[in-house]
């Protein structure tokens, strides 16, 4: 992975995990729209993909099944880090990289925060190529796709074209 604090504007599908220590009082003060102060000059993030929470809220689930179902992080991405991640103490900051809007930026934490990890989703799965059989035949499971036009139907309906034309010809010529 790439340095943490470095936000390409290519990156997808990662989120960063950064605690704080500080008492209640001072962290009720820290909310998704005030983040970025802590995060580093000038970053202009998408507030709601930011969350900001006191660990408490997660002791029955903890935060690596947060992260697994919550952000489709991988469980070999948290491999050896769960239960580190599920024993944190204090406020819990999650930066999804979508919060940055597809901008690059360079993230400068307050020494207040404390940066735990960078976790991400897991790359799909390239796509399986089409069969040649299908792909030539223009059909996909049964279900045909651009099947070409049968010839006597296409001349069908362009005979009942010329014939709808000639018609009104003649009733314009009649009526006129």
């Amino acid at each position: 992975m790439s340095d943490p604090f470095q936000v390409l504007s290519s990156e997808r599908g990662v989120v960063r995990v950064f605690t704080t220590d500080l008492d209640s009082e001072g962290g009720s003060a820290i909310t998704p729209e005030n983040v970025h102060r802590l995060l580093g000059a000038n970053l202009d993030l998408e507030r709601s993909r930011v969350e900001v929470f006191p660990s408490t809220v997660l002791e029955a689930m903890g935060l690596s099944n947060y992260l697994i179902e919550g952000y489709g992080i991988s469980e070999g991405d948290l491999r050896g880090q769960a239960a580190a991640l599920d024993s944190l103490k204090g406020l819990i900051v999650l930066v999804a990289s979508s919060a940055f809007k597809g901008q690059s930026a360079q993230l400068e934490p307050n020494p207040g925060l404390r940066f735990v990890g960078m976790f991400s989703e897991p790359s799909p799965p390239p796509p399986e190529p089409m069969a040649a059989p299908q792909a030539a035949e223009g059909t996909l499971g049964g279900s045909q796709i651009n099947k070409p036009m049968d010839t006597r139907s296409g001349s069908m309906w362009l005979l009942a074209m010329l014939l709808l034309l000639a018609v009104a010809a003649l009733v314009l010529f009649f009526v006129f």
